[in-house]
């Protein structure tokens, strides 16, 4: 008979109010042993200090091509939040971790170290990708230009699987292919690791992700299952017990 613990998926908007609710009610409703984030150690302790560097000091750290693609990503990312009325004041990360923190549950830290990250991204990227982006982007013709904006035109606040995001997810591996395989496929793939050591450990798991996330994170979790004991990584998962004060979302 088997001990296995759940996992239990949350595909989320970062910014959203409405993914922020919804990623308290179910933690609430779930009543996980471990609610599991989207962060590593380094991340959680600047979110614990309530310490918010700015993109670009952040971007001078990096090399010179990696701070290109950085900038503009955060950018993209500047630009949807401006677009669809989002809070950058907070994130669902943060509500996670003070819904935790309100039913004194701990919180496992499943992603990737950001400077493991950084340094991936930065042996992928050299002076030929911005150029490769550009004819990229200039071999789109207007049929496809106006299919891609029909697929993406679903509200932020009806995002709520991984499906709903793919054509986003599927255009932006077109056009940065070196960019995904280390942003989302590694870090999908790191993350469901570190999910089925804790399912096999036994515990019953929330975990909050970026919608991005949600179909890799969800398939490679199903491969692992498949494959038994054998195909258990041997990693381990940071725990941390959160001390972030109680802000509140009122529950519609």
């Amino acid at each position: 008979m088997s001990n296995d613990g759940t996992i239990t998926l949350v595909p989320s908007v970062h910014f959203s109010e409405t993914h922020r609710r919804r990623v308290r009610a179910t933690i609430r409703e779930t009543d996980p042993d471990l609610v599991a984030v989207e962060l590593d150690e380094s991340r959680f302790e600047r979110l614990e200090r309530r310490d918010r560097p700015e993109p670009a000091e952040l971007a001078r750290e990096l090399p010179p091509v990696t701070a290109v693609a950085y900038s503009t990503l955060k950018a993209i990312q500047r630009t949807v939040v401006r677009l669809y009325g989002l809070d950058p004041g907070q994130t669902d990360m943060e509500t996670a971790i003070e819904t935790a923190a309100e039913r004194d549950t701990d919180v496992a830290l499943i992603d990737d170290p950001i400077a493991e990250t950084v340094g991936e991204l930065s042996s992928r990227l050299g002076p030929e990708t911005l150029p490769k982006v550009a004819f990229r982007m200039g071999a789109m013709g207007p049929a496809e230009y106006a299919t891609q904006a029909e697929l993406l035109s679903l509200p932020l606040k009806d995002i709520r699987s991984g499906d709903d995001v793919q054509p986003a997810i599927d255009h932006l591996r077109w056009l940065l292919p070196e960019v995904t395989a280390v942003l989302i496929d590694r870090r999908d793939r790191a993350m469901a690791e570190r999910l089925d050591v804790l399912r096999r450990d036994g515990h019953d798991v929330v975990a909050v992700i970026g919608a991005g996330h949600h179909n890799g994170i969800e398939r490679t979790l199903e491969e692992l299952q498949a494959a038994g004991a054998d195909g258990t990584p041997t990693t381990t998962v940071p725990i941390r017990s959160p001390a972030r004060s109680v802000t509140r979302i009122p529950i519609q």
